[in-house]
């Protein structure tokens, strides 16, 4: 990991994709279950892949909000090389090039390329404004906004617990009671009874010390990977492992694999019958452990003031109908998950998987529908600060979360609905590093502020400028030095929030009873 220096924009929760779990300990036995199970949904692939959608999603766009209009300031129409969405580093000199390979979705960087920002310095002169209002400077004052009370609904941090909880295992049987490996056990057997029978098998049953033996070693492939999954119980001489033989034989864990099940088989095959209709449950094979685990998540922690919206990518190439579907881009297949954390320490209190994008609204788009999803005031409180990155930025957003009394910020791009199509007075091509420029619109700041690159912020309660400065390298002819310059408040605000990380076995097991 690399240190992060002070007050630098590469906001390390906000990474430049989607996060992802690149490497999936279930793939291996998945793969081989198509065969035998016959449980690949090939004609609800193609339903699910909206290609360019998707190749705008890869890019940190949301193919709703940032769709092509005419009634928008676009850099796109000024720049006649691709955008620049590259990472800042804080070594870089401040002429510095950005590399084509990292166009993915960025926290602070520029929207527009170098000749893009040639044009609008020859259009600062305001020929070109289609609004009578312009971009301030450092030097003029801004309002305050309306402050808002912080009242979450419960005391932030751990909730009451059972005094019994004093070890790992305990703790993760909070998220896995002892109801939910019951039913998961009497689900899986009756669904690998039945695939047996077709096939004139008998079917070992399983009890709960099984599963248990089974999540164990599935967490265990999780921390020690190995080539194959056979490398597990080899017996070579030069490599073998002791702890999986010792909870159960290849054989087991394979079928245990293999017929995984967290749902009733029977409800699972009204449900088919469903498909196609408004009715359909897409989500009805996790559904019994899907909601004990979101449950969970909020009973035992509330989140600090400090909150975000992380997505998290389960890899699989098996063919499933919830499945995220690249074209050409193998390695962006899989589950994604959109979950709310805590900056403060990185724990997930609520998250939700994504359906596909027939179940997301037309009008509003995925970004909007997946932060409404998880922002839920009722049980979250007020006065709580949401930090996202530039997919999820835009001025409805904002202004609808605003209504709830939750605060927001975060980069946007330029040429998203509702960003200030005024020109006058905007950032020159030429501008020194510290200069901004900002724009109020009611309860939305807007600011712009010239770093290695360009920034483009939005806020509901940051104040333009509050005279912060930040160190940053400048070259000379002959060496660099060290220099302070302005920082907007929203831009430090934001560079503040620390890493987090966020682990669930959930993210483990989704794969398998999914494609069952």
């Amino acid at each position: 990991m690399q240190q992060q220096t002070s007050a630098t924009y590469d906001l390390r929760h906000t990474a430049a994709g989607p996060k992802k779990i690149t490497t999936n300990v279930l793939e291996d036995i998945t793969a081989s279950c198509d065969e035998d199970l016959d449980i690949c949904d090939l004609d609800s692939v193609a339903s699910s892949v909206d290609s360019a959608a998707e190749e705008m999603f890869i890019d940190g766009l949301d193919p709703v909000l940032d769709g092509p209009s005419h009634d928008i300031y676009s850099p796109e129409e000024d720049c006649d090389s691709e955008p620049s969405h590259n990472i800042y580093s804080p070594e870089e000199d401040c002429d510095s090039v950005a590399s084509p390979q990292q166009r993915k979705r960025s926290r602070l960087s520029s929207t527009c390329s170098t000749t893009g920002r040639d044009v609008r310095e020859d259009e600062n002169d305001g020929s070109s404004g289609t609004s009578n209002e312009k971009w301030h400077s450092s030097d003029d004052a801004d309002i305050k906004p309306p402050h808002l009370d912080f009242t979450p609904v419960q005391e932030p941090g751990p909730q009451i617990l059972p005094n019994r909880c004093t070890s790992p295992l305990q703790f993760f049987q909070l998220l896995f009671p002892k109801k939910m490996w019951q039913t998961i056990v009497v689900h899986t057997n009756d669904y690998g009874a039945k695939c047996h029978e077709k096939k004139g098998k008998v079917w070992d049953y399983i009890c709960q010390k099984d599963l248990k033996s089974y999540i164990a070693l599935v967490i265990y492939m999780s921390m020690f990977r190995c080539s194959s999954l056979t490398d597990y119980w080899s017996v070579s001489e030069h490599f073998s492992l002791s702890f999986p033989a010792k909870l159960m034989s290849y054989k087991k864990f394979l079928s245990i694999s293999k017929a995984l099940h967290l749902s009733d088989s029977k409800e699972d095959e009204k449900n088919s019958f469903r498909k196609g209709t408004a009715a359909y449950e897409r989500l009805g094979k996790i559904q019994p452990l899907y909601q004990v685990i979101r449950e969970a998540c909020k009973t035992f922690f509330h989140p600090f003031q400090n909150i975000t919206i992380v997505e998290r990518m389960v890899t699989s190439q098996d063919k499933t109908v919830l499945k995220r579907c690249v074209k050409n881009k193998s390695p962006n297949m899989g589950y994604k998950l959109f979950a709310l954390t805590d900056c403060t320490c990185g724990y997930t209190w609520d998250f939700f998987i994504y359906e596909g994008k027939s179940c997301v609204s037309q009008n509003v788009g995925l970004s909007y529908e997946s932060v409404m999803a998880l922002v839920d005031e009722n049980t979250l409180g007020s006065g709580y600060k949401l930090f996202v990155d530039k997919f999820y930025t835009s001025p409805t957003l904002f202004r609808d979360l605003l209504y709830k009394k939750i605060w927001a910020c975060g980069p946007i791009w330029t040429n998203r609905t509702g960003f200030p199509k005024t020109v006058v007075n905007r950032l020159s091509k030429n501008a020194p590093r510290g200069t901004m420029r900002w724009i109020r619109d009611d309860s939305l700041l807007f600011v712009e502020w010239k770093d290695s690159q360009e920034v483009q912020m939005c806020s509901t309660f940051h104040k333009a400028f509050e005279g912060d400065t930040v160190q940053r390298k400048v070259k000379s002819d002959t060496h660099r030095t060290i220099v302070e310059v302005p920082i907007p408040a929203v831009v430090l605000d934001y560079n503040r929030l620390g890493e987090f990380i966020w682990c669930s076995l959930f993210l483990f097991i989704v794969p398998v009873p999914l494609m069952h």
